[in-house]
């Protein structure tokens, strides 16, 4: 019998569950099972050769009775990879080589599964040196000999960066080189992999500022082929804010489809809104997992998105109109999931969890202060640690955490706001580095109801177990907007400077001296 233990233990007393209190106890959550079941056994359904270096594979999706962990790739019987995904691209082999392939899984409680079958593959040669030009009217016809076409392309700039994304008729590997001038000299990225999508992204660019590019295709035979050559300008710096996401996401599953609603900010009616799927976990870039809608609506299905996986995690990311991007609203599909109106109660037997019928064990160590986690409305700043946070329903508030209070290495970070009207509703929100790298943010809408809110903050590392989790509790009172800042008496001639001349000060010194006439009159009547 195997046991499986998943433990937490979180020093201090600071468990937040109900309050964030000090007390001398622990606490402990112990997970235990007896899990002796292997996964189903995976099929290896093609292993396709598209270069001298690199053969493509694909597998069946395997499944298990409580929590899958993934598939190890084989090669010539020695392992070769660790992946959740049913696809791997096998690079850097030997030219007009055979190679073996078979695939095993395994889930969380360290059970493997029989071996799948064997599928062979030999990389193709290296093309010959031809000193001769090549027969317009050969009928040779294969990957190696084609020329690479750009099929599709797009450029999505932001104020600091840009996504860029482009298919072609074959796969093919690409250099591309960016810079001020046609030199290209900024910076370049290269990519070694063959596949007919890629997708990167250009980072640390100044705002405001035109950009040349150049992108360069390499056929599996080496041949090269200049894609293509363009200019770009990054966004103005607008604004220095985090944009606000989305409000209301939601997603309803019907058989294998799924629907999501959501709604734009108000402000942001004219901002694009791209939603980015994957089912490894939440996509936290532009384009972190299959981009699947990008418009202006409010409403869009997914369909069949959980044929092949029964659980698939989307992020919707608002795109303002200086290209600005929100750190994105996050909510997760499952197969399992019943499908229900807003009133009816969907929550899993864990109140925490993102998705009905989903638990997930974790494994909770203190990674933060409380003081470390901040909310943020105009000029009120509070933490975790605040004995009461009054926050205006009418105005959007910023959860933060600066990066250098972080451990150096997590998968990511989710904050979930229950509905103030009905605490059935969440809504959950990525936190995503800002644009200069200090700190990880969100922007959220204003919620325009009052009421009482809980606000939960959930680390997650690079198995998607949550490694830390912390929560309190946010009020949405009225006449918050009324309140009056408070005014210190170095403060009182600010309002005055017109023209650089202090008018603050020439009343201060208008108003002594007239105290002190008042003051020397009255001396003087009391000596008469």
């Amino acid at each position: 019998m195997r046991l499986l233990f998943l433990a937490l233990l979180i020093a201090n007393g600071f468990y937040p569950i109900c309050t964030l209190a000090q007390t001398d106890e622990f606490n402990i959550r112990l997970f235990a099972g007896d899990d002796t079941e292997v996964p189903s056994t995976p099929t290896l359904i093609s292993a396709t050769p598209v270069a001298a270096s690199q053969i493509n594979l694909t597998w069946s999706t395997s499944t298990d009775n409580w929590i899958f962990g993934g598939y190890v790739l084989w090669r010539d019987g020695s392992p070769i990879a660790t992946t959740t995904e049913t696809i791997y691209s096998d690079t850097g082999l030997s030219p007009d080589t055979l190679y073996f392939y078979n695939v095993y899984t395994f889930d969380a409680a360290g059970n493997y599964s029989s071996s799948s079958n064997v599928l062979t593959a030999t990389t193709t040669p290296l093309p010959p040196v031809s000193t001769s030009t090549p027969n317009a009217s050969s009928s040779v016809d294969t990957t190696a000999t084609k020329t690479i076409l750009l099929r599709e392309f797009s450029l999505a700039p932001n104020d600091t960066g840009a996504s860029i994304l482009w298919t072609t008729n074959i796969p093919s590997r690409f250099t591309l080189r960016w810079g001020r001038t046609e030199a290209y000299t900024d910076g370049y990225i290269v990519n070694e992999t063959y596949a007919s999508r890629q997708t990167t992204e250009l980072q640390n660019l100044e705002p405001g500022s035109i950009y040349y590019y150049e992108l360069i295709g390499y056929s599996p035979a080496g041949v090269e082929t200049k894609l293509k050559r363009g200019q770009f300008a990054t966004v103005d710096e607008a604004d220095d804010s985090t944009p606000q996401n989305v409000e209301k996401l939601r997603a309803e599953v019907i058989g294998e489809d799924v629907i999501l609603r959501y709604e734009l900010p108000a402000g942001f009616k004219d901002a694009r809104v791209r939603i980015v799927r994957s089912h490894l976990g939440f996509p936290v870039g532009l384009v972190d997992g299959a981009i699947i809608y990008e418009g202006t609506a409010d409403k869009f299905t997914d369909g069949s998105a959980l044929r092949t996986h029964g659980t698939q995690y989307y992020t919707v990311f608002l795109i303002g109109v200086n290209g600005a991007v929100s750190s994105g609203a996050v909510v997760i599909a499952n197969r399992f999931s019943f499908s229900g109106s807003e009133e009816e109660d969907v929550s899993s037997s864990d109140p925490n969890d993102l998705s009905a019928g989903q638990t997930m064990p974790e494994i909770l160590v203190p990674l933060l202060d409380y003081e470390d986690i901040g909310v943020i409305q105009r000029d009120r700043i509070y933490s975790f640690l605040s004995e009461r946070i009054n926050l205006s329903p009418e105005s959007p508030f910023i959860v933060r955490i600066y990066k250098d209070a972080l451990p150096p290495h997590l998968k990511s970070i989710i904050i979930t706001l229950s509905d103030p009207t009905d605490q059935r509703r969440k809504y959950s929100f990525l936190l995503r580095l800002d644009k200069f790298g200090m700190a990880y943010e969100a922007a959220i809408a204003p919620l325009s109801v009052l009421g009482t809110s809980r606000l939960q903050v959930e680390i997650y590392d690079f198995e998607s177990l949550v490694v830390g989790r912390y929560q309190t509790q946010l009020n949405f009172v009225s006449g918050l907007e009324a309140d009056q800042p408070v005014i210190f008496p170095d403060a009182l001639v600010k309002p005055f400077k017109i023209g650089g001349v202090l008018l603050g000060s020439l009343f201060v010194i208008l108003l002594s001296g007239w105290l002190v006439m008042v003051w020397r009159r009255r001396h003087t009547e009391d000596k008469l």
